[in-house]
């Protein structure tokens, strides 16, 4: 009788939904078996080339973060994908931020050996003018939101009363079948154009393909800053590899008993630095030219590289408008919103929930 005079018994209550062992009208701190209760929680999966190189961002497994199921936190200090933050949250890239590093100083180094040892001051403009678009490009592509999907969304969810959701749901654009397909990981279906890439983790709008030299995907969102990094890379490398050409030249009619090989053996001996850069111009003009006649191509057709690799509509695209009108829908279309804000505060029962690693879809390789 004591004991029901003094309240319900604790059988009685109703349990928290979310975190069984936190009683949130207690100011108590948490017990180490609370603590390890929040810590037994999965981390984000890492998986592919980020694997290995990635440190996931602290799961919130500190109990000063989470007195309360209630309590609001930041997006993305519980980031279920594999980017990495900086700035409190405002800067977001892919998993491997040091390619960002190592692509600027392939950038910076040969064109600071081209100002100190070939141009004069005139024919050195135009390739600090390059170097600093190439730059701006590349900042641009890596560090801005490709297009990532939210995770959950009901907008894109399925049927509660299915108990599994269908794999694809079929559309018909422009008289061609195609196909929203359903992802485990982000529990949406990916709108059309799609595809959850298996480095960052995250479905994205548009793919177009993972690049580790910018550290991000190329989606919607980014597409047209990583074009323009590939052409005006492309265009740096000609311009360094042909003016080093006319100084080399130059230098060889200087030489009254001209012979091509003891030229060069004395610009190896003399002008070390010339000849290595006049090489490693040389050797990167083929790759960039290749990628950048690539792209124009995939932009003539308006097709991804996700789509020219997997060709998923076969040989008829339902997105062509035709060349002009592609070109002009790659120049002059607005950027897109972003649809998931990483410093946008949301409660911590919910970020749980949304951040249960599972594994990346099969079909995300490419």
């Amino acid at each position: 009788v004591g004991a029901m005079a003094d309240g319900p018994s604790q059988q009685d209550e109703d349990p928290d939904p979310v975190f069984p062992n936190v009683n949130p009208d207690a100011d108590a701190e948490h017990s180490d078996a609370e603590e390890e209760d929040l810590l037994s929680y999965p981390a984000p999966t890492v998986i592919g080339r980020g694997a290995g190189r990635y440190h996931p961002v602290d799961w919130v497994a500190s109990a000063d973060l989470a007195v309360e199921a209630g309590s609001l936190i930041p997006r993305w200090k519980v980031w279920p994908g594999n980017n990495r933050f900086f700035v409190d949250g405002r800067v977001m890239t892919g998993p491997e931020p040091g390619m960002v590093l190592c692509t600027s100083l392939l950038l910076l180094l040969p064109v600071s050996c081209f100002l100190i040892e070939v141009a004069p001051f005139v024919l050195g403009i135009p390739a600090l003018l390059l170097l600093t678009f190439a730059l701006v490009s590349l900042f641009r592509a890596a560090f801005t939101d490709p297009g990532i999907l939210p995770r959950q969304d009901p907008k894109r969810g399925f049927d509660k009363e299915v108990e599994q959701p269908a794999l694809r749901v079929d559309q018909v654009v422009n008289g061609v079948k195609v196909s929203m397909r359903w992802c485990s990981t982000c529990e949406i279906y990916r709108p059309i154009r799609s595809k959850h890439c298996a480095f960052c983790n995250n479905c994205v709008l548009r793919f177009d393909h993972h690049c580790p030299w910018v550290s991000n995907c190329v989606g919607l969102r980014n597409y047209r800053y990583f074009v323009s990094f590939v052409f005006s890379s492309f265009a740096l490398a000609l311009y360094v590899f042909l003016a080093t050409i006319v100084w080399l030249v130059h230098e060889a009619r200087q030489m009254e008993d001209f012979h091509l090989e003891r030229f060069l053996v004395k610009i190896m001996i003399t002008e070390p630095i010339v000849f290595i850069l006049v090489l490693f111009a040389g050797c990167m003009l083929c790759p960039l030219g290749n990628l950048s006649a690539f792209h124009c191509y995939l932009i003539a057709v308006n097709r991804t590289t996700n789509e020219e690799v997997t060709t998923p509509y076969g040989s008829r695209n339902p997105f062509s408008l035709g060349l002009l009108r592609n070109w002009k829908q790659f120049i002059f279309q607005p950027e897109e919103p972003i649809l998931v804000q990483p410093r946008a505060l949301q409660p911590f029962s919910a970020a749980r929930c949304m951040g249960a690693g599972s594994e990346v879809p099969r079909d995300s390789v490419v």
